[in-house]
């Protein structure tokens, strides 16, 4: 990007922060609404009682919780005593930045669904445009994926992350102490029972000599305040651990953000080999969970549940760690990574990384579509990035080649710098 270019991003991104300053300034001290919620999208109520202050956030549920649709639901009680502020705090205590939705909520245990239906049913149909009577489809067989292996020029490594939770247990954010033992117990009794591939140790985090381990990312205490401000990390470490196969290729995080976290690693790009391990693995430890009489929590609108709206339904995180020196840099990367539903994250990537465009490419979507087919998806936008890459290594013109035909150039400038 060129001086002029540059001096016109940043006066715009000043002026932009200015007047969204000054509107949520004025609304604090008035109380007014400067604008029409039709035209202009959602309006933040003035706090009162116990309403909560959420004139300056930026999350899913500052936008559809209104005072009256609060006090409808606040003295409502799960089955494990479960409440809308306790569901709501994380939202509260997390402001949130516009280019990263948050949902701003949390479920205590799978009735919190149900119970607070009226607030999530509207966040989940924002993040995921899945409507109350919606079907989430499934389907495992990786053998249905069409050429899973990615350019390993390209594709540095590949990383899935399923999480899964236990029918008939609160989730970690409404979790007692001795639910989460009770868990802890019965989860580390299954995995001692894995055999062939998936033999291996499990271990408190409580036991981890060194603050980190390697690729793991332990930490001696969360530090994310989405895991902080939802109750999810009470007590910690206790109660906590992984599992490893011998080869560290299959990892199951205990009682972390969900009851289970089930991850799969490759050092290159054969995302089809690293998902269908992460399947034989998961169906190895549901085979010996359902002969302690123990499930997984499925919901045929809703897929599996878990803590978070947004990873419902495959509740499976694909990501690609790519290096896209080109295109990286490019300010209609942004908008290209929209069009495919796909973001990019740079946290964790050194600043030698993040110059050589080194960035982990993930799926957005979980509810409404299979496993099967949000991995086929990633996989083909991956191969039409490395595409564009190829074509500015060779000083080619890429315009033709966007997916975003429809949008003008003016609206491009200045997009692809943003975001984390």
């Amino acid at each position: 990007m060129d001086v002029p270019s540059s001096r016109r991003f940043l006066g715009l991104v000043a002026l932009g922060c200015g007047v969204y300053v000054a509107r949520e300034v004025y609304i604090m001290y008035f109380g007014e609404k400067p604008w029409d919620r039709k035209q202009h999208g959602y309006e933040r109520y003035p706090p009162r009682g116990n309403f909560p202050d959420l004139r300056l956030h930026n999350n899913m549920m500052a936008n559809h919780l209104t005072p009256d649709l609060y006090e409808s639901l606040r003295f409502i009680n799960t089955p494990c005593g479960f409440t809308l502020d306790q569901a709501i705090q994380v939202g509260v205590d997390n402001l949130g930045v516009p280019w990263q939705r948050a949902s701003g909520i949390i479920a205590g245990d799978s009735y919190s669904y149900e119970e607070f239906a009226p607030l999530f049913d509207a966040i989940i149909e924002e993040y995921h445009g899945h409507k109350r009577k919606d079907f989430h489809p499934r389907d495992m067989d990786s053998k249905k994926i069409a050429e899973g292996q990615l350019n390993s020029n390209y594709v540095l490594s590949v990383r899935l992350h399923a999480r899964r939770s236990l029918r008939g247990y609160a989730l970690p954010a409404g979790c007692s102490r001795s639910t989460r033992r009770s868990l802890e117990d019965l989860i580390c009794s299954v995995l001692m029972r894995l055999g062939g591939e998936f033999v291996g140790k499990y271990k408190p985090i409580a036991e981890f000599p060194d603050p980190k381990l390697g690729s793991l990312n332990v930490t001696s205490h969360p530090t994310s305040p989405l895991i902080t401000c939802s109750g999810r990390a009470r007590d910690w470490p206790e109660s906590r651990g992984i599992f490893r196969n011998k080869d560290s290729t299959f990892v199951v995080f205990v009682n972390e953000d969900d009851h289970l976290q089930f991850r799969c690693f490759d050092k290159g790009g054969n995302l089809q080999a690293v998902f269908d391990k992460l399947i034989r693995g998961m169906a190895a430890f549901e085979r010996e969970l359902k002969k302690s009489g123990e499930e997984f929590i499925w919901d045929d609108h809703l897929g599996y549940i878990v803590s978070d709206p947004i990873h419902l339904g495959t509740a499976l995180d694909v990501r690609v760690r790519v290096k896209l020196h080109h295109l990286s840099t490019d300010s209609r990367l942004r908008w290209i990574l929209k069009a495919y539903k796909l973001e990019k994250k740079r946290s964790g990537l050194s600043e030698g990384e993040i110059l050589a465009g080194i960035m982990y490419i993930h799926n957005t979507q979980t509810l409404g579509m299979s496993e099967v087919n949000s991995i086929q998806q990633l996989c083909d936008a991956v191969k039409r990035l490395i595409v564009l890459e190829r074509m500015l290594e060779q000083g080619q013109d890429i315009e033709d080649a966007l997916p975003l035909s429809q949008i003008s150039m003016g609206k491009l400038i200045g997009f692809g710098t943003m975001g984390s």
